[in-house]
């Protein structure tokens, strides 16, 4: 028994006698501020990109859309009317027509604007 306490007291010196390291996560001299890093994004306008050429397509896309959005209205204008008719009884052959139309130049139009 005495043996037993003997080799833990010996076993708690040597323990006690190993040098502790502090933990420090890095060295002091690399605190504080940092020089920017150049691959890091900068507060920068990007370049102009369009040309003259993309710039004059575009203005030709807008007398389209303007006047694919100016069909689309006309056309979603009248539908109420056939609706009626159809709730009526009477189903006029054209309904189905303006509704495929309606549906192509909507999709048009959201092509166009989210180029």
């Amino acid at each position: 028994m005495r043996s037993i306490a003997s080799l833990c007291i010996w076993v708690m010196l040597v323990i006690s006698a190993v040098p502790v390291h502090p933990q420090l996560g890095a060295p002091l001299g690399r605190c504080g501020p940092h020089p920017p890093d150049p691959d890091w994004p900068q507060n920068k306008l990007p370049p102009p990109q369009a040309s003259a050429q993309a710039q004059k397509k575009f203005a030709v896309d807008k007398d389209k859309v303007r006047h694919d959005a100016q069909e689309l209205a006309e056309l979603s204008a009248s539908i109420p009317a056939d609706v009626d008719r159809v709730n009526r009884g009477l189903l006029p052959k054209d309904v189905l027509e303006k509704l495929k139309r309606v549906e192509k130049l909507s999709k048009q139009l959201r092509n166009d604007l989210t180029r």
